[in-house]
């Protein structure tokens, strides 16, 4: 993107607001694969033995922020991902809080391929959350184990949205991430 003009021209326009719109939608993605499905978990249960307690000692208990609790819980107590995923998802929030938030100044100035590696992260995350979520509902289910799906691949409609928007949004901006 040009730097050197205060105008915009309508193609590099048209590739900003693109990806203005593609990084809260990516966060929100990912955003549903954390806090709803954890409160449901727990919802109107009571847990008489394992590992399991309660939402308020088991996900709670880890930090004040609810959501940065629910990224500590699925990182530390269900192994649903690792900390490059949990800094990446912060990252992935931080960046969406600053464009939401100062869009109007950051189109000028926003350099869309310096953040191609925290997009490529943030993916990564998003489809590991989507498949550990996609095992909890459906992979448990007796039904499911022993018909041949390749549980290490599987996703669910966050991934595929997600994707199908990345892609838009890559052929727009000629990137490869």
């Amino acid at each position: 993107m040009s730097h050197a003009s205060n105008d915009l021209a309508e193609e590099e326009l048209t590739r900003a607001l693109a990806y203005a719109g593609f990084v809260p939608l990516a966060y929100e993605l990912i955003k549903s694969l954390i806090v709803a499905p954890i409160k449901a978990f727990y919802e109107n249960t009571t847990f008489h033995f394992g590992p399991f307690k309660s939402y308020e000692i088991d996900v709670l208990s880890r930090h004040k922020n609810e959501f940065e609790a629910c990224l500590l819980y699925l990182r530390d107590f269900m192994g649903a991902m690792d900390s490059d995923d949990l800094l990446a998802i912060q990252g992935l929030r931080k960046h969406r809080n600053e464009l939401a938030h100062d869009l109007a100044n950051k189109l000028r100035q926003l350099d869309i391929d310096s953040y191609a590696p925290l997009l490529e992260k943030a993916a990564k995350a998003l489809f590991k959350l989507s498949n550990h979520q996609t095992y909890i509902e459906i992979g448990r289910d007796p039904e499911f184990q022993n018909i041949g799906i390749d549980w290490d691949t599987v996703t669910g409609n966050e991934y595929m949205l997600f994707e199908e928007v990345a892609r838009t949004v890559r052929i727009l901006q000629n990137a490869t991430w």
